[in-house]
């Protein structure tokens, strides 16, 4: 396999070297993250929209574009839905790592409204080939399954009983696919704080949390809002709040509402919410609304705010991903002791004590642990 590819990916670039040249058909990519068959089908002369979730990916795919001498801009587009079609070609590929179930359908579907009538839909799945058939199945009228390279091609996959766990499969939209409903996968549930109201949150798959509150989230919320009550009340003119990695939004909108409520008519909460999904924001931006904060700042980066930015925050909020060497989790924490203002209070989450608080520890030099929901929550003053 080529390197930064994944299986799945190679398996639409083997079956694309089969094809004909695409000059000039409108095609759509998604579920991409490397730009390999992007490129590879601008290469062949394609009108190719190459649709990603994540500004992180988005980031990877126009470096790799550009380096190739090929203007991304119009090419690649991190947006909460599939940029409007139709399309004459699609090519879809997932992981079992990269996209839960629930968002597979979902981005299947996006796809089928999006593809003109006999349009075609190339998709290669790593998994299960007989789950990955009725997923493909649930979505299209008119599947096919097309081969697999061979074995030595395939290289290291993963095989149960002699049987390659990847999938490759060509479905063609026809009348009774165009006639289909799109179904909706948002979800509303709710979440609350001690004390304050119970608050209704829309989440959709692939964004964080969906259908219910994570409850390392929860932990963090609650944490907040009961180490700011005390100055809640005896709060007055504005307070801001940054809420890094939000997802669908709902730390900082629980947070904000309590202290809101907390606060005289005539105080300022100000709320920024910055996440690098885009489906997040969208999913954010609903529940600002709903929730009277319609006026929330909302940022889509992966790398925290400008450092344009003068320190502006009285409030921090990360929950951040705590995996490989921490350097996510760095920057959040220095995000937060670059944008607060002094006094200002950074509050993170992790699952365990290690790692997290030695890291803000660096960074803020000192940290006090609060144990909350089977979670430690690390607070922080900027001097």
């Amino acid at each position: 396999m080529k390197s930064e590819t994944t299986t799945a990916e190679e398996l639409l670039l083997a079956a694309r070297a089969g094809e004909p040249t695409h000059t000039g058909v409108k095609t759509l990519v998604a579920g991409n993250r490397s730009g390999h068959i992007v490129l590879s089908l601008v290469q062949a002369g394609a009108n190719v929209c190459a649709h990603v979730f994540d500004c992180h990916h988005a980031r990877a795919m126009r470096d790799r574009l550009t380096e190739a001498g090929v203007d991304p801009s119009a090419i690649v587009h991190c947006t909460a839905e599939i940029p409007e079609g139709p399309y004459s070609r699609a090519y879809f590929m997932t992981t079992p790592t990269s996209m839960p179930a629930e968002l597979v359908l979902d981005q299947l579907e996006d796809i089928r409204s999006q593809l003109a009538v006999g349009g075609e839909l190339i998709a290669a799945f790593e998994g299960t080939p007989d789950d990955a058939l009725k997923t493909m199945k649930r979505v299209f009228a008119r599947v096919h399954v097309l081969p697999l390279p061979d074995k030595k091609a395939l290289g290291g996959v993963k095989c149960v009983k002699g049987v390659p766990q990847v999938a490759l499969f060509r479905a063609v939209k026809g009348e009774k696919d165009a006639a289909a409903a799109r179904r909706s996968f948002a979800a509303d549930w709710t979440a609350s704080v001690p004390n304050g109201e119970m608050r209704t949150f829309q989440s959709l798959p692939g964004c964080f949390c969906h259908r219910r509150a994570d409850p390392g989230g929860q932990a963090l919320a609650e944490v907040a809002c009961a180490e700011l009550t005390a100055a809640g009340k005896a709060f007055g003119g504005a307070f801001d709040i940054l809420d890094m990695g939000c997802g669908c939004g709902f730390v900082g909108l629980l947070v904000a509402d309590r202290l809101r409520s907390l606060c005289p008519t005539d105080s300022k909460i100000q709320l920024t919410l910055l996440d690098s999904h885009a489906r997040a924001l969208a999913t954010a931006r609903v529940n600002a609304d709903r929730l009277g904060f319609a006026d929330a700042r909302l940022v889509l980066a992966d790398d925290g705010l400008p450092a344009s930015e003068p320190p502006a925050f009285d409030l921090f909020l990360g929950n951040p991903p705590y995996f490989g060497d921490w350097r996510i989790a760095e920057t959040f924490v220095s995000t937060a002791f670059r944008t607060l203002k002094p006094g200002g209070r950074c509050l993170t989450v992790a699952k365990s004590e290690s790692g997290l608080k030695e890291l803000q520890t660096r960074i803020f030099g000192e940290v006090e642990v609060i144990k909350r929901r089977g979670y430690f929550v690390f607070s922080s003053i900027r001097h």
